[in-house]
């Protein structure tokens, strides 16, 4: 009896599991040109077990609330050294597998002109709360909250 009752947790565990996993996040800051500008550079990469249609309808910063336009791209043969990516709608995913959502962020400190401000530091949408995708699988509205970005090494480019 024991055993039969484990195994039906198991079972019912798996049947609730989560349509997308996140295998990873990531932030990479990029700092170039006089003024200068940086740029953060989001990568959420996710994995979509069941095959179904997925729409991923929106990616909202927790911290300014506000809607972030977003590119989507499918990962084909993600364990090759040089992966495949393709291009998709963020509307219409039918197959299983890896997808990567990519955004950035960016700012300016000054232009560097004589009578401007140097230094200037502009107010940018940083993600350092997190961000929400907001996805539709079938007709069940869902939220996948990415809570933290790995820092990956910050880049100064001329």
């Amino acid at each position: 009896m024991k055993h039969l009752i484990i195994l039906f947790l198991l079972l019912s565990s798996f049947s609730f599991a989560q349509d997308l996993t996140v295998l990873k996040a990531t932030k990479q800051t990029i700092n170039s040109g006089a003024s200068p500008t940086s740029t953060s550079n989001y990568l959420v990469e996710i994995k979509k077990t069941k095959k179904c249609k997925l729409s991923i309808d929106s990616i909202i910063n927790v911290y300014t609330q506000k809607l972030v336009p977003f590119n989507t791209v499918k990962v084909d043969n993600a364990d090759f050294v040089s992966p495949n990516y393709q291009p998709v709608k963020a509307s219409a995913i039918k197959e299983k597998g890896v997808y990567q959502l990519t955004f950035a962020s960016m700012k300016n400190r000054g232009s560097g002109r004589p009578g401007t401000p140097m230094n200037l530091v502009v107010p940018v949408a940083e993600f350092s709360q997190g961000a929400v995708i907001h996805y539709t699988i079938g007709k069940k509205k869902k939220q996948l909250l990415i809570e933290s970005f790995e820092q990956l090494e910050t880049i100064n480019a001329p």
